[in-house]
This record gives C-alpha cells, sequence and structure tokens, in this order.
C-alpha cells in the first residue's frame, strides 16, 4: 500500500527571530509533516522587521535613501517565496510580508491563509487598507484570538480562530528554591507594558525584601521606580528564554484596555503556565479568557490590585504553585503544538481542495 502524498505548503514568514513566524509557524514544521503536511518555511535572510542602522541615521539626508533600499531588499528576499507558492498546493503568509504596505501578496499562489496574531490594522491607515486587501484574497483568516477573528469575520472570505501554541515539551516546569522571584520577559516594543506597573512592584518589593525582581528582553528597561540592586536583566536570546522563565515564582502580563491589547494573544501568560509558574495579568482579552478557563492566575486591574495579587502570591506559596500546576495542566490540554497543529492539519487539508 502506498504511503499518502502529503500536502505540500510553501509558508512565507516574518524572519527566523521573530515571535509570530517562531511560534505561529515554524514550531508546527515537523508536527505538520507527521501530519501529512509538508511546510517549506524557509526564513528570509532579511527580517521584515529590520530597521536602518543608527550609523545611517546620523546622516538625515542619507535616512530616507537606506530606508527605501532597505524596504526594496525586504520585497526582494521575498520573491523567491512568491515562485514557489506556485508549485506548492496551499499558500501559509505569516502577517503582510512588509509593514504598512501591500506588496507581492498578489501573487502568491492561492489558496492564501492569512496568519494575524495582532490587531495590526490599527498601526496606521496604510496597515488596515494592507491587511484587509491581503483579507479578501485569502480563503481563511488564522487569527489568533477571538477578538481579532470577530474584525476579519467582515474582511475575509472566511475565519478560523487558531490560538498560538506553547511547545509544552520545551517551555516545561523545572525545580525551583531560592527566593520568591517576580518576572516579566518580553521585547523593547512592549517595554511600555511592564513601566504600567513598576510603582505597585515597587511597593511589593519594599514589602517582601527576600524577593526580587528579573526581566527577559531584547533591551534593557529603564525602571526607575525599582531598587537596581533587587532587579536583574537578562538579555533575551533562544536558548535562554525557557531557563529564565522556570526561575520565576510568578510571571507578569499586564496589558492596556485597548483594541490593542485586546488583539494580543496572550502568549507570555501561556509560556509562564507552560512552565508552571502562576501568572497575574490585566484582565483584557485572551487574558481574562484565559483566567477563566481555569484558576491559573489572578487578574489585576488598578496598581492596588497588582500590589495585592503579588503580596497574596508572595504570602502563600502553596498557592502560587498550586496555580502553575493547574496553568501546566491547560497549555497541555489546550494551548500545546500538538493540539494547534492537528487543528492547522485540518484547516489546511480543507482548504486545500
Amino acid at each position: 500500500m502506498t504511503e499518502p502524498v502529503p500536502l505540500r505548503v510553501e509558508a512565507v514568514v516574518s524572519g527566523r527571530l521573530a515571535a509570530s513566524s517562531r511560534f505561529r509557524v515554524l514550531q508546527h514544521v515537523p508536527a505538520l509533516q507527521r501530519l501529512g503536511v509538508e511546510v517549506r518555511a524557509d526564513p528570509p535572510r532579511i527580517s521584515k522587521y529590520s530597521s536602518v542602522p543608527d550609523t545611517l541615521r546620523r546622516h538625515r539626508w542619507l535616512t530616507p535613501v537606506a530606508s527605501r533600499g532597505l524596504l526594496a531588499a525586504k520585497v526582494a528576499v521575498r520573491l523567491p517565496h512568491v515562485v514557489r507558492s506556485w508549485r506548492a498546493e496551499l499558500t501559509w503568509l505569516e502577517r503582510e510580508i512588509v509593514p504598512e504596505a501591500l506588496t507581492l501578496e498578489p501573487f502568491l499562489h492561492r489558496p492564501l491563509l492569512f496568519d494575524v496574531d495582532d490587531a495590526i490594522w490599527l498601526l496606521s491607515e496604510g496597515h488596515e487598507r494592507a491587511v484587509r486587501a491581503i483579507a479578501a484574497r485569502s480563503s481563511c483568516v488564522l487569527a489568533g484570538n477571538d477578538f481579532l477573528a470577530e474584525w476579519f469575520a467582515s474582511a475575509a472570505p472566511e475565519v478560523e480562530r487558531v490560538w498560538t501554541a506553547v511547545d509544552a515539551g520545551r517551555f516545561m516546569p523545572a525545580p525551583r528554591d531560592g527566593p520568591f522571584v517576580v518576572g516579566w520577559s518580553g521585547s523593547a516594543s512592549t517595554l511600555g507594558y511592564l513601566e504600567m506597573v513598576s510603582k505597585p512592584l515597587a511597593r511589593f518589593l519594599a514589602a517582601a525584601p527576600d524577593s526580587r525582581f528579573m526581566v527577559m528582553a531584547d533591551f534593557a528597561p529603564d525602571l526607575p521606580d525599582l531598587p537596581a540592586e533587587r532587579v536583574e536583566f537578562v538579555r533575551w536570546a533562544p536558548d535562554v528564554e525557557v531557563s529564565f522563565l522556570q526561575q520565576l515564582s510568578v510571571g507578569l502580563m499586564p496589558l492596556p484596555d485597548t483594541d490593542w491589547g485586546r488583539g494580543k494573544c496572550a502568549f507570555k501568560m501561556l509560556q509562564y503556565l507552560s512552565c508552571g509558574v502562576a501568572a497575574v495579568v490585566s484582565p483584557v482579552g485572551m487574558g481574562a479568557q484565559v483566567l477563566a478557563m481555569a484558576d491559573v492566575g489572578l487578574g489585576a486591574k488598578s496598581e492596588g490590585d497588582w500590589l495585592e495579587a503579588l503580596l497574596t502570591l508572595y504570602r502563600d506559596r502553596d498557592r502560587a504553585r498550586r496555580l502553575g500546576a493547574q496553568g501546566r495542566v491547560l497549555v497541555e490540554d489546550r494551548f500545546s503544538v500538538a493540539v494547534i497543529s492537528a487543528q492547522l492539519a485540518s484547516c489546511m487539508h480543507r482548504h486545500s481542495r
């Protein structure tokens, strides 16, 4: 008996280290292969988020020229993906090809799945025009949460909500001892969210003298409210992100109560939970939804709420550990790569017919 021929999919991603590329597409490739879907996902040499170097920005007259040249390069390195999409049976586009503009998307082979995990249409009018045009041309939008799915319902022929998965075999609990550690992980673009809770965090550190705060990002944050000797900065890298999370007693996910905040997919929270770490989060959008699924953390709106939540878990370490353990079970049951890959494979087979 001959083996069934796998479905051939060409994935067009933002970049090798872009979070949306890593967690929405690249981590699913091996599992999809086992499910009869062969995904070619070669990240381009130039990330779509690359920017003009500071050395060139110092020369104002060079900046516009360099920006146009970089944009052209970003589009050019994605031309092979367009060509290869015509040899595939399905194209999987992670976000738009370059921010704020419609470029090569009309030339991608259809059926097209448009994968979106942020409210990217809010960034500018140019973003919204491009996003609507891509959605209208797609066979289905893979939306990272219910808020995104509702917005795309009027812009795309079909929408399927696909949560961002966590590799539970990699992000997993580890034995923890020592001081009570509160932590936050994110990128330079999201450091503003951390600043939202710097004052209650400072009050917590003052009330809990044997605790400390750890932050992982690509740039060190400026947190003048916090005592420098109680803050440890870890520069983000793929090979340290799991070990960082495993050191935490509680993970933070503050978000603004805005449409942009509601467009977030709570992935930071899910990473904490997968590592058995209790979460204290803004009950906004999907953060509130995950809190309602199981007893895995605490919601906090005001500065007083954030302080009280941290003190509650600091004083009741058993409860913190119990919330983290229940979070781990929730991730395994509903947000693991195995679960989400099976959903993706089913969707891809359906839209390739």
